[in-house]
């Protein structure tokens, strides 16, 4: 893996660090890949509203990658609180049903080629 890394972002290939907190093993993999971005699992996201030991975690997840020079990606994003906490520490990317849900590739290409077509002034 370590090998498949390497090559994969000498070839500019940017590389995440997927449900980043889901497994002991995961600060490992910070020392032993160079990524770009860490993703934090889901399962920390979901119940960050009510959770101070989610929101803690989460946080200091945040922290570290950003010292490391990574981006911060949150998963599970259903709610607009847990949107709105992610916000409020500076986690600029999520995924999640709240921002948008699953759809095949070939639609997103079409509206995406649809929306090139149109005139600038017209583009949503």
């Amino acid at each position: 893996a370590e090998q498949f890394v390497r090559k994969a972002r000498e070839r500019r290939c940017r590389v995440s660090l997927d449900d980043f907190g889901a497994g002991m093993s995961s600060f490992e993999y910070l020392r032993r890949f160079p990524v770009d971005a860490i993703k934090i699992d889901g399962s920390f996201i979901e119940h960050i509203s009510e959770s101070r030991f989610d929101r803690e975690i989460v946080s200091a997840i945040s922290g570290i990658a950003r010292s490391l020079g990574c981006s911060v990606v949150a998963e599970k994003i259903e709610e607009q609180a847990s949107l709105d906490i992610l916000r409020g520490m500076g986690v600029a990317f999520g995924q999640g049903f709240l921002l948008h849900r699953p759809e095949p590739l070939q639609a997103i290409v079409a509206r995406a080629s649809a929306q090139a077509a149109l005139p600038a002034g017209r583009r949503a």
